[in-house]
């Protein structure tokens, strides 16, 4: 099964990201988590207890330096045990420190220690692949360290990171994605999130060669207003068509 969600938009009440959701046919929200806390604009504190108040499905983004896994991973898991969710995503960054040829083996490491308490608590984790920005996670043989290391974590494939159709190949022959990030991006360009109107990339064109088959969650994760969002999801529906 296909479910299309999008990633929460930071300037709106979280009231008017449920009701715009509801209107144009996505089925979840996507709620970024750092250092932490849920960033959500603007629900009173506790913000886990509005959330599942609300009752609309959401997943959590959470934005991982490698030492987070141990110092917010249990906080995590147990807030989508809380919320009545049972997967959540993790986008590994490795900012406060140098990239290293060791960090991808410790970025295993982590997810080794994650996937053992996520898979008792019957959570499925997603571990999302970087642009060439981030210079870890990124290429075909920085993947492969992990999941060799880790059969359990799944696969979320950012679209919008790759560098080229070819680079989009390699990852996937890694692991085949449970989980997609979709936004425009030209390839020359290291790292954007555009409306799928915009860009090089031909959603068609990746769901036939490339994605034939995909089963599973569809975050759009794009920077525009109400309308671009609308019409990317129009772009997409037609594009899985060719799944």
């Amino acid at each position: 099964m296909i479910q299309i969600g999008r990633g929460g938009l930071w300037h709106n009440s979280y009231k008017q990201e449920i009701e715009y959701c509801k209107k144009n046919d996505f089925d979840f929200i996507q709620i970024w988590f750092k250092d932490g806390e849920l960033l959500v604009n603007d629900i009173p504190a506790p913000k886990e207890a509005f959330l599942k108040k609300a009752g609309f499905s959401i997943i959590i983004h959470a934005l991982f330096e490698l030492d987070d896994f141990k110092r917010y991973g249990n906080q995590l898991l147990n807030l989508v045990t809380y919320l009545g969710e049972h997967e959540v995503i993790v986008h590994p960054v490795c900012k406060k420190k140098a990239v290293t040829r060791n960090t991808e083996y410790e970025l295993a490491e982590h997810a080794v220690a994650f996937s053992a308490k996520a898979r008792a608590g019957g959570i499925t984790w997603y571990l999302e692949n970087n642009s060439v920005l981030d210079v870890f996670h990124y290429q075909k043989t920085d993947l492969e360290i992990v999941y060799r290391a880790d059969p359990y974590v799944e696969a979320l494939l950012d679209i919008a990171h790759i560098d080229n159709y070819q680079h989009l190949q390699d990852l996937i022959d890694v692991k085949f994605p449970k989980c997609l990030h979709a936004a425009g991006k030209h390839f020359a360009v290291p790292h954007e999130h555009l409306p799928l109107t915009c860009g090089d990339i031909d959603y068609s064109l990746v769901f036939r060669n490339y994605l034939h088959g995909y089963q599973g969650r569809i975050i759009l994760e794009v920077d525009g207003s109400g309308e671009e969002m609308a019409a990317s999801r129009r772009i997409l529906a037609e594009a899985l068509l060719y799944a």
